[in-house]
């Protein structure tokens, strides 16, 4: 048995991961002093050594930590601390006040044995006034006839132990509790957090969710200590809780994500099972709704919290996870799933994972966008406990983060080690031997808690220098204002190490308030009441929630930091039964209680958030073919096979309604869908369209090539999946008969993969000509495909006038950019700068872009629109681009560089790309992926540790930069505004919310209000760069011209799986959102 723990480990390893005691005070924005055990009287020490019989390959979550939880047991208004040990007793400590503890463990009567305690709560369980003490254990490795373990408060500051009375004796793999009132019937109900382990069991399909595990399975216990039954009684099924082998439940809060007054559920998992958001449905069952919520979560969640980061009145949700931001470390770790792995896990029923932590800001619909990158909080190393609290008063809720493990099993050189034991060596004598020889080679390292203090409008400070001389391995957090001073405190349970207080020692410039409610006999919880604080035209929102972080709970009281502001107007207070009330004119700086009193049901204190526009399907989904072109090209950042549909809009058969022609991917059929009144369409079947599935289209564009008057069509054909030239790249064009019905014109064009047409008579002629972009030659990723200027002959037919190498295109408009009254052309694509080539007439084009200001624009540019933006009479440039919710950070002076050239001389193109990680350039690709493609990189790096080294693409690859076949470099991300000064073109970053995603679309509505309205998304760049799903669309308006850009920015009410590429006007106030492998979506205004 003990024998098949170690293979068992090994297997797991392969599978996923592919302080000093002196009083020191942090010299920061929001300074904090920690102090000893002398200074406070806490001496608890989570120790955590070796054993034979116990250590991490026994159990794998072995150097998890423990727990801490604050709260006032004996009601003298100072709150108390327990902290829970793994292999020593857990502690009781009282507050005395002025920061001062005494240990009452044993006074206290609470159990001085050492069994396993992970998570602890501090709840007035039985209703009597006192708070209780919640302690959950990790039963299977503890001593017989352990259990979870209840508390329950005589009211004396001693306890008696009664979970078996309660019927909370649960003994399992326990992790933590939350209590919430689910069913408002006004007691606690619990929500018990459990873990599995690994066992053949917790691997398989996401259908493996219907299946029941007695130790492992999370567990909904109702309480009904009132009723017959006198106890706790589990209703985990009956209420649509998983309580299967799949759940690695290692975080969970409670919290009222869709605002509906019923507090729901947010479960952290570890590993391949997701996160779970379970939705109150208001009748004693939930609904688990993940996919609905969020598109993405952690990979390895282990701390959560929840809290409004944008004053927007919503809560926003917090997640942690391990991403490294230290770039050696980072080099040498495991994180993200490969390619392969994350599509076969697709394809199990799971959900997207990312191995970082999670930022999910709230939309007020029940949705959230994803945007850590963004907010630069994505990266804090092995991390623990988050706790979203306002640490310096200023009205603006920081983010503090507890880091560190003893050993780390995601050490990549680690991994290589195990995969060379010779198991067979160590007979059964010798288990012990082997065990502690592969504990010992594994990694040991300390890393600092980090601190991002809240600037506003998104933007985190990292003030970590505050605690960088203090590393550790730092789990349990909580905070709480220990010495009533008005500001907040933290403590920690670290490992090995003793616990920390950190004192904060803010000098109470900004005003702050400290809210304690009661509740009234008929209805005596507060759990789960909502708090909104109005002053002037600030407003401010908590939760009373207190289990947070991970394994902990912190302060009954609810803190609010208000910043300048000198009196408070009025506090609006919802029950969690449904009332509300009000209290008006409060004094800022004090500790206030308030007293439940019956004022009606709540109404809606927060802003609903809703949208002008309804939203119906169009019957047409895209389906892509499902090439992975990862696996012929290793190195390339994104999948360009996945660039549809295309669409275009006008009225083909001449009867005064638009109609809609959608683009298919390779075998699907292109359709027109003919337009009836009232927004109804009727499919048209063309048998040319048919007979042409074979083609990708990628876009399109009316054209009346033979000026009979009518409308033609220009499809453009693309995917990476073919080799360049093949006879199915070639574009293609349809002649109308006047009805609407088309047939394709048998006449030579571009094949290459296409990406853009642009449609103009750019001579002036009366013929309509054609530019003709490309978008990359299959295979040979980074190089710069030939695009195409056409002119008309007049014949059904085209001439190359221009055949040019611009870049990687996506997309291209005509439009005079100098005034000149001859129509340019403006260029856009990946790696590559925003493009102008000026037309000088006589079939003559000259590229201008340097000369417009326009040379270092270089970014990964979706789509591009042109128009008087500002109404000054020059025409600018809007540029959809990546966004800034992305991991590469570009500038000027660090751009994101791609490499191309042979490197091992195969007759192979190469393209390695290098970014700033952290002030530090690192290859994008992982080692493994760059042994493959460049099989002598072995040689030159046998381990991990001597690749983290590598920070140039001569120490990767020994060739000099000056040296390389072609260089190209990134220099912008963020989708921009480009202002026509009269000479040149000045950059001006879109609004925050335009950068969450992808821009891939973009139209301009100018009449009384200015708006512009965007979609986007892109689900196709590979595992290591993550997802760009944060905003499907949106509306920008409130033109401001004394800043050049939108004041007002507002969501379109689509799905966030939604993977837009265009957005087409119809009609009046009515557009067709295309999507990528999914429904044609029709949004009309109410």
């Amino acid at each position: 048995m003990r024998n098949k723990n170690i293979i068992f480990f090994s297997l797991f390893i392969f599978f996923f991961f592919g302080c000093s005691p002196e009083e020191k005070i942090f010299e920061s924005t929001i300074p904090f002093r920690s102090l000893n055990s002398d200074q406070t009287g806490i001496d608890f020490s989570n120790s955590l050594e070796y054993k034979t019989k116990l250590n991490i390959i026994e159990y794998l979550y072995y150097y998890n930590g423990g727990g801490v939880s604050v709260g006032d047991i004996n009601n003298d208004g100072l709150e108390d601390i327990y902290f829970s040990a793994n292999l020593l007793p857990d502690r009781l400590y009282l507050n005395q006040g002025n920061l001062k503890f005494k240990d009452i463990t044993v006074e206290a009567g609470l159990s001085i044995e050492n069994s396993w305690s992970n998570g602890v709560n501090f709840e007035d369980v039985n209703l009597d006034g006192y708070l209780d003490i919640y302690v959950t254990k990790v039963s299977p490795i503890s001593p017989k006839k352990s259990h979870n373990l209840l508390y329950v408060n005589n009211g004396d500051s001693t306890f008696t132990e009664m979970s078996s009375e309660f019927g909370l004796d649960f003994s399992g793999f326990s992790t933590q509790a939350t209590f919430l009132d689910y069913d408002r019937d006004g007691d606690l109900d619990v929500y018990l957090l459990n873990h599995a382990i690994h066992t053949v069991r917790s691997y398989g399909t996401s259908e493996k969710r219907v299946e029941s595990d007695s130790l492992s399975g999370d567990k909904f216990y109702e309480n009904k200590l009132n009723e017959i039954e006198g106890k706790f009684v589990e209703v985990t099924r009956k209420a649509n809780v998983y309580d299967s082998p799949l759940g690695y439940g290692l975080a969970i809060t409670a919290t009222d994500i869709n605002d509906d007054g019923w507090l729901d559920i947010y479960v952290g998992n570890d590993f391949h099972e997701n996160d779970y958001i379970y939705i109150n449905n208001k009748d004693k069952t939930f609904s688990e709704s993940i996919k609905k919520s969020i598109y993405h979560s952690t990979h390895f969640t282990m701390g959560i919290d929840v809290a409004d980061l944008n004053s927007d009145g919503h809560q926003d949700i917090f997640t942690t996870d391990m991403m490294p931001y230290d770039p050696k470390i980072f080099l040498k770790s495991g994180g993200e799933d490969e390619d392969q792995v994350s599509r076969i896990k697709k394809e199990f029923g799971f959900e997207p994972q990312l191995a970082r932590n999670h930022f999910h800001l709230n939309r007020g619909d029940g949705s959230f966008s994803e945007i850590a990158l963004l907010t630069k909080t994505y990266a804090t190393d092995w991390s623990w406990g988050v706790l979203l609290q306002d640490f310096d008063a200023d009205g603006l809720n920081d983010i503090f983060i507890t880091n560190g493990i003893a050993k780390r099993p995601n050490d990549l050189d680690y991994i290589n080690y195990l995969s060379n034991v010779d198991f067979t060596k160590y007979n059964n004598s010798r288990q012990d031997e082997i065990k502690k020889k592969l504990i010992d080679e594994m990694p040991t390292l300390k890393i600092p808690n980090i601190l991002f203090r809240n600037l506003g409008n998104l933007e985190f400070e990292n003030i970590n220098k505050s605690f960088v001389d203090k590393p550790s391995y730092s789990n349990g957090a909580a905070y709480a204002d220990l010495d009533n001073d008005g500001d907040l405190d933290i403590v920690l349970n670290n490992l090995n190490s003793p616990s920390t207080i950190l004192e904060n020692l803010s000098e109470n410039k900004n005003s702050h308030i400290s809210i304690t409610l009661k509740g009234d006999k008929n209805y005596p919880i507060t759990r789960g009441s909502k708090i909104k604080i109005f002053s002037e035209e600030n407003q401010w929102v908590r939760e009373n929630i207190v289990t947070r972080g991970f394994q902990s709970s912190s302060s009954h009281k609810v803190y609010f930091g208000l910043g300048e502001i000198g009196q408070i107007d009025s506090i609006v207070v919802r029950w969690p039964d449904g009332l509300f009330q009000t209290e008006k004119n409060i004094a800022v700086n004090q500790e206030l209680i308030i007293n439940k009193r019956n004022e009606g049901k709540a109404r809606k204190i927060f802003k609903e958030k809703s949208s002008e526009f309804s939203l119906n399907i169009l019957p047409f989904k895209h389906k892509e073919n499902g090439f992975y072109d990862y696996e012929r090209e290793r190195l390339i950042p994104e999948r360009l096979s996945y660039e549809g549909p295309t669409g275009v809009v006008a009225d083909f058969n001449n009867d005064g309604i638009e109609d809609v022609f959608i683009g298919g991917a390779r075998y699907q059929s292109s359709k027109i869908f003919l337009g009836l009144k009232g927004l109804n369409f009727t499919p048209l079947e063309i048998p040319d369209f048919n007979r042409d599935s074979k083609y990708e289209d990628v876009d399109a564009a009316t054209i009346d090539i033979d000026n009979d008057g009518d409308l033609d069509l220009y499809v453009v054909s693309g995917g990476s999946d073919l080799q360049e030239l093949d006879e199915n790249l070639m574009d293609r064009i349809y002649l109308n008969n006047g009805k609407g019905s088309f047939s394709r014109l048998p006449i030579s064009l571009p094949q290459t993969n296409g990406s853009s047409v642009s449609v103009n008579d750019y001579n002036n002629d009366g013929y309509e000509d054609l530019f003709i972009g490309s978008r990359s030659i299959p295979g040979s990723y980074g190089l710069s495909p030939y695009s195409f200027i056409l002119k008309n002959t007049k014949k059904n037919s085209f001439e190359i006038i221009m055949k040019e190498r611009f870049g990687m295109v996506t997309d291209s408009q005509w439009a005079d950019v100098d005034g000149d009254s001859n129509f340019d052309l403006i260029i856009v694509g990946d790696w590559m700068p925003i493009t102008v080539v000026l037309n000088k007439g006589s079939d003559n084009f000259v590229n201008a872009t340097d000369q417009l200001g326009l040379l270092n624009t270089n970014g990964l540019w979706n789509t591009v629109l042109v128009d008087d933006i500002n109404s000054d009479g020059k025409i600018d440039i809007l540029a959809g681009n990546s966004g800034s919710n992305f991991k590469w950070k570009p500038n000027k002076e660090k751009p994101v560089k791609i490499y191309l050239d042979d490197f091992d001389e195969n007759l192979q193109l190469d393209p390695i790309i290098f970014y700033d990680f952290f002030g530090t350039y690192v290859p994008f690709a992982s080692k493994d992926k760059l042994d493959k493609q460049l099989p002598y990189l072995k040689k030159k790096f046998p381990k991990y540790i001597n690749f983290s080294n590598v920070n140039d693409i001569k120490s990767l690859t020994g060739k000099s930069e000056d040296k390389i076949l072609e260089t190209k470099s990134i220099y912008e991300l963020r989708s921009t505004l480009f202002i026509n000064n009269g000479e040149k073109f000045i950059g001006k970053p879109l609004p925050k919310e335009a950068q969450f995603s992808s821009i891939e679309d973009f139209f301009f509505l100018k009449d009384d209000i200015t708006k512009l309205f965007y979609v986007g998304n892109f689900h196709q760049y590979v595992t290591e760069l993550g997802i760009s799903s944060a905003n499907p669309g949106g509306i920008l308006s409130d033109w401001d011209s004394s800043i050049e850009n939108f004041n007002e920015s507002k969501f379109l009410p689509l799905p966030m799986s939604v993977n837009a590429r265009k957005i087409l006007p119809i009609g009046e106030n009515n557009f067709f959102v295309l999507t990528n492998d999914d429904y044609i979506y029709i949004l009309s205004k109410d």
